[in-house]
């Protein structure tokens, strides 16, 4: 933390005596200029108009001088703040990509154009495989030994254009943002984040527009592991999905390179359902789960973890109701494995903060077909 010193409270009284005294220097200054009656009586008294005069004129002074450095700087950062704004008068090279004239360029270094942090184009621009009308861009900075500035380099592109495209293989809408990781030189790493156009097909799924896809290097466990998930979906359809024979609300989906499921997670059901010897009322928690632990672990997708949920309770034939607190593990195939504790399968419940007696809104649950 920098600290940073504060005027005084003296400093604003003397600020506000003299926009006062400017007030009354002005208004006197108004009956002088009408009254000739008002011009004799300060003839007359001279001494003490002059000392009047004057009283008030120090703290005005004060204030005026206070104005016109107020004014100077604002001026000073109007100027700065104009130098990082560029025009581009004809096409030109900027960060491996040919922008046209006209382009509108903000630069976080003067007179650096590959420093731009943000570009807009007067035609579209082929960026990364996207025909962008603009770009934002994140920049990592690298210093040397005496912490002085030696490069920019990007690590964060961000694009918009028109309409909807393709980008890796996935239908994007293109009037939302498109993200991709890079190089320092500026080449593609991956496509971390676009929100999907309608149409797309993974996995079994027909996504519909809304669905937010994130590219990913693999979830990396506390064991060292690694899981495969090159894509990660968040489903936001208003009416719930079939996926692993469940009618599924909004879940989150994980894919790998070649786009076949891997997990489920974040999901609950749409629809009551019966699952072998279990009967679960809609709005139980589901998510996909691998038995074992680093190399040990089984196949994906693995288990199904149901979670009853806001007091439900999950209905077992022959035995007793599993409460909500528990999860019950079963195979694709229905058969009960174990029941276990919530947080025994990664299953929380976090705590909610209520803020002027409003308590946070629950996002609404799929329609069950």
């Amino acid at each position: 933390m920098i600290p940073v010193a504060l005027p005084s409270a003296g400093f604003f009284i003397l600020l506000t005596a003299g926009f006062f005294a400017g007030i009354l220097l002005l208004g006197w200054a108004l009956v002088l200029g009408v009254s000739g009656g008002a011009r004799r009586t300060v003839r007359k008294y001279w001494k003490t108009s002059t000392v009047l005069c004057l009283a008030l004129l120090a703290p005005f002074s004060f204030y005026a001088w206070f104005q016109a450095m107020m004014w100077q700087l604002e001026r000073d950062i109007r100027r700065e703040e104009a130098a990082h704004h560029v025009t581009l008068q004809a096409p030109t090279m900027v960060g491996g990509v040919v922008m046209p004239a006209g382009t509108r360029l903000k630069v976080q270094d003067k007179g650096q154009l590959d420093t731009y942090l943000e570009a807009a184009f007067p035609q579209a621009v082929a960026i990364l495989g996207v025909q962008a009308t603009s770009v934002r861009r994140y920049l990592a900075t690298e210093y040397d030994k005496e912490y002085n500035i030696v490069a920019r380099r990007p690590r964060t592109v961000i694009l918009r254009g028109a309409g909807e495209q393709d980008v890796q293989g996935w239908r994007c809408d293109a009037t939302q943002d498109i993200e991709f990781e890079v190089a320092p030189d500026g080449a593609m790493k991956m496509l971390t984040q676009c929100v999907l156009a309608a149409g797309n097909q993974a996995a079994g799924l027909t996504l519909g527009h809304g669905a937010v896809v994130r590219g990913s290097g693999g979830t990396v466990y506390t064991d060292g592991s690694r899981d495969p998930d090159r894509w990660r979906i968040d489903v936001n359809d208003d009416t719930a999905v079939r996926l692993l024979r469940m009618f599924l609300s909004r879940p989150t989906v994980y894919l790998d390179d070649a786009r076949r499921l891997l997990r489920v997670t974040g999901a609950e059901l749409a629809c009551p359902m019966q699952f072998g010897v279990m009967t679960y009322a809609a709005g139980t928690q589901v998510k996909t789960a691998r038995l074992g632990s680093g190399t040990e672990r089984g196949p994906y997708p693995g288990v199904l973890v149901f979670s009853p949920w806001h007091g439900q309770s999950a209905a077992r034939a022959g035995a007793e109701d599993v409460p909500e607190g528990m999860s019950v593990m079963q195979t694709l195939q229905g058969e009960v494995l174990e029941v276990v504790k919530n947080d025994a399968v990664g299953v929380f419940r976090f705590d909610t903060f209520i803020i002027d007696g409003k308590e946070p809104e629950t996002p609404a649950r799929a329609r069950c077909p």
